[in-house]
């Protein structure tokens, strides 16, 4: 975190207004984007990033400077859009089935053809069941390892990778 972002942190903590909007201005886009790959629902990624602002906000004596800013709200963006997926009682449960080790890696030249497809996979990613999606957006689109969406999702990091696999042969299939 640059030093003038600190100052802008230090300023908000105090609750200065003007600080808590140039964060918000800095930061508001990536944050909705973020809630809305997960929810895809404007209104809901709309309130999603609203909530999430509000928490980090609220929680910035907690906020380590060691972590970017803007992870760490994305993390709370993240978190705040999968807390909204529990609460429609979406079934994620479906990410802890019973894994095979039947599953075939599928890092070959069609994988590395649909990578080159970007409007493509963001189609074929947005046809996928949820748990899939949220899957493949933490990893590939947020950047998260399988340790951290195992943290995220409550799962097991093995699990994350299994899950991670299957949704790329998905999405394979689909293109």
């Amino acid at each position: 975190m640059v030093d003038f972002d600190i100052e802008i942190v230090e300023r908000c903590k105090t609750g200065e207004r003007r600080a808590q909007m140039q964060l918000y201005t800095a930061f508001y886009k990536r944050v909705y984007n973020s809630c809305l790959r997960i929810l895809r629902s404007v209104p809901e990624s709309e309130d999603a990033m609203q909530e999430s602002f509000l928490k980090a906000f609220s929680g910035l004596d907690s906020y380590d400077r060691s972590t970017p800013f803007e992870a760490w709200i994305l993390r709370i963006a993240i978190n705040t859009s999968i807390d909204k997926l529990r609460k429609k009682d979406l079934e994620l449960t479906d990410l802890n089935e019973n894994i095979h080790s039947d599953i075939i890696d599928a890092d070959d030249d069609d994988w590395d053809e649909i990578l080159a497809k970007v409007e493509q996979v963001k189609a074929a990613i947005e046809r996928l069941p949820d748990s899939s999606r949220l899957i493949i957006n933490l990893y590939l689109i947020e950047g998260y390892d399988h340790e951290e969406i195992a943290e995220i999702l409550n799962i097991a990091p093995g699990t994350s990778r299994i899950q991670y696999m299957r949704a790329k042969q998905r999405l394979i299939k689909l293109m």
